[in-house]
């Protein structure tokens, strides 16, 4: 096994206890070295945002952007969560893994992310990927959240769809993402599916929030019981 960013063989002896165990392992793709680089959340003795758990440099109990959502959605009720600050080593994977088309990319977190969603899947939360236009998806060739779910064998629900393309999130300014229009839509079949059940949103990133926001006001069309949400980064 490589390192999916210095791309040096990762040698790592199992211990007895992990050779017995019946059930599969999950390792990271990544060396001790890359991985010092990267910066993990850790919400304890800080000030973060109910909402987001966005670092806050103030008393307010929320950030300025779920300050926004809260006017504009009279359920606002997010609660995300994340793995990784977005830091110049995270942008360098995100570089490699969306847009040089590196899928091997979407093997390097693994472990910490079948740790993280386990709990999610233990409490019986359908797991629901962001997608992908289908423009979007023939350019790239997969979809990278889908990609790094079956990575750690997480099963996914794939009720929400996307409409006609737009320009990429990445490309567009804060302002334009704030106020970018509705883009997904439930699947036939999709109200029923997670009508009164745990719903749990995966993206690969996120920003102002605006992505998870549009997939959460098109989810309360169903009813589900709660909806939660989930990205590498924030």
């Amino acid at each position: 096994m490589k390192c999916g960013f210095c791309k040096i063989e990762i040698r790592r002896e199992l211990s007895v206890k992990e050779i017995i165990r019946l059930e599969r392992l999950y390792f990271n793709q990544c060396c001790s070295s890359c991985y010092e680089e990267i910066l993990l959340f850790d919400e304890r003795n800080k000030s973060v945002c109910k909402y987001c758990r966005k670092e806050t440099t103030s008393n307010s109990k929320i950030c300025l952007d779920c300050q926004i959502w809260q006017k504009e959605l009279a359920d606002f009720k997010l609660n995300h969560y994340y793995l990784y600050q977005h830091n110049e080593q995270m942008k360098d994977y995100f570089k490699r893994y969306k847009f040089l088309g590196d899928i091997e990319m979407g093997k390097v977190f693994t472990k910490d992310v079948h740790e993280k969603l386990n709990d999610f899947t233990q409490e019986d939360y359908l797991i629901v990927p962001i997608p992908l236009s289908k423009k979007r998806l023939k350019e790239r060739g997969f979809n990278q959240v889908e990609v790094f779910l079956d990575s750690c064998q997480i099963k996914t629900t794939t009720i929400l769809g996307k409409k006609k393309e737009t320009k990429a999130q990445s490309q567009k300014s804060r302002e334009e993402r704030l106020l970018s229009k509705q883009p997904f839509y439930l699947k036939k079949g999709g109200k029923s599916t997670i009508h009164n059940r745990k719903v749990l949103v995966i993206d690969d990133v996120y920003t102002t929030g605006r992505t998870i926001l549009h997939a959460y006001e098109c989810l309360l069309q169903a009813k589900p019981l709660e909806i939660a949400s989930f990205s590498l980064t924030r």
